[in-house]
Formats: C-alpha cells, sequence, structure tokens
C-alpha cells in the first residue's frame, strides 16, 4: 500500500504535536517496518524544512529533512504537475498538487488532517491518519507493494 503525506502529519511527527504526533509517529513506523511505503511531494521539502528550521534551528531541520529523504519518497514534482493541479476544482494549491502527485504514482490514500482537504474530490481516496492505520489494520497481506 502506498500513501502521500500532507505536510501536516509529517510536522506532528517531527514535532510531536500532541496529541496527532501518535498516529503520525505510527504510520512512519509502520512504514520503516515495510507495511506500507510512505512518499511526499518534493516541494513539501521546502515548507517541512522552513517551519522546522524556526522551531528547532537549522541543523535540526538538516537532520530532520535528511531523515525524511533517506527512509521515505519525495515524489517529484514537474511542471506538468503544476498545470494539472491549477485545473483541479480546489482552491488550495498545494492541496491540488498532493493530489496530482498521489494520483501520478498511483498511491492508494492521501492522508491529512487539514479538515477541508479531507471533503475535498480526488481521484485518490483522501483519509484522517486514524483511517488511514484502521485500513492498514484491516488489510492483512495488503501492505506490500
Amino acid at each position: 500500500m502506498k500513501a502521500v503525506l500532507d505536510t501536516n502529519v509529517i510536522m506532528d511527527a517531527l514535532q510531536e504535536r500532541q496529541p496527532f504526533d501518535i498516529e503520525a509517529k505510527e504510520i512512519l513506523r509502520r512504514a520503516e517496518s515495510g507495511e506500507v511505503t510512505v512518499m511526499f511531494t518534493a516541494n513539501a521539502a521546502t515548507d517541512i524544512f522552513y517551519m522546522y528550521s524556526k522551531a528547532r534551528g537549522v541543523k535540526s531541520a538538516r537532520s530532520a529533512l535528511e531523515f525524511l529523504l533517506t527512509g521515505y519518497v519525495a515524489v517529484d514534482v514537474t511542471h506538468s504537475d503544476c498545470l494539472n493541479a491549477l485545473k483541479l476544482a480546489n482552491d488550495d494549491f498545494e492541496d491540488a498538487l498532493v493530489s496530482v502527485c498521489a494520483e501520478k504514482v498511483q498511491a492508494d490514500h492521501i492522508v491529512t488532517r487539514d479538515e477541508t482537504f479531507l471533503k475535498t474530490d480526488s481521484a485518490v481516496k483522501i483519509i484522517s491518519p486514524a483511517g488511514f492505520l484502521s485500513e492498514l489494520d484491516a488489510s492483512p497481506g495488503l501492505h506490500h507493494l
């Protein structure tokens, strides 16, 4: 199973934003164990670095980003992806770009805590971290692609 994580889920895990960090860390733990493939869009890397450096300094931000880029998949964002995101009926360009990239890599889910994004139409199922973990638990044998 493949999932593209929205920036908020990654930041929950990295910055230990309670109570959201518990589910976010569990998703990353399951990716580390090979149960699921976790991805994030390459453009999210700049946002993650910026937010993390403001909270914990540049050195820590570099380490956090290196951790993400070593253990998880950064999905490239192309010119075409940006154009396709603009065509979607979504006022949040970042969310539209996540949807386009998730479809491009044939992800099974987009995982987010963003209430507006959760209600958005997408070719890839958008789900909360708790919902994603429930689906993983209900799908033995489907975790590995």
